[in-house]
């Protein structure tokens, strides 16, 4: 488990990256720490997002086995779950560091949204692996 938690870490951390950059607010990275105007933050373990990509991951078992004929299909369904994941995890950091630098710090530190608005992120996440289901299944011939 420990080596599925350092990959999301280090994905999530190259997406916040990327996002960072997107936005253009400026930063500083350190490894897996991002110094922002104002405050730091950590993309720690528990930013891996670990227990929403087994949710993700469990979805994405069942609706290729219900949805999909084709075992490398089912696979590539499976797979998005890590791109999504860390994409996903990037857009909850980028979102919440912003709001905590230009708004208010405490959006970091006791904020709903911090400590139990996954979800809010979960459902987009979702909603991407679906259309990654759709697109695969509309490739599959007609019964």
């Amino acid at each position: 488990m420990e080596k599925t938690i350092s990959a999301l870490v280090a994905g999530s951390t190259a997406a916040t990256h990327m996002l960072f950059k997107l936005t253009g607010i400026p930063f500083l990275q350190e490894g897996s720490v991002f110094h922002l105007p104002g405050m730091s933050i950590q993309v720690a373990k528990e930013c891996s997002g670990i227990r929403s990509s087994l949710g993700l991951l469990i979805t994405g078992i069942l609706a290729g086995h219900l949805f999909l004929r084709t075992g490398w299909k089912k696979l590539v369904l499976v797979l998005f779950v890590y791109p999504i994941t860390v994409v996903k995890n990037g857009i909850r950091i980028v979102t919440l560091s912003s709001l905590a630098v230009y708004v208010d710090e405490r959006f970091i530190t006791q904020s709903f949204l911090h400590r139990s608005g996954g979800f809010l992120f979960y459902i987009p996440a979702l909603v991407l692996l679906g259309v990654v289901l759709w697109w695969l299944r509309k490739s599959e011939p007609a019964t």
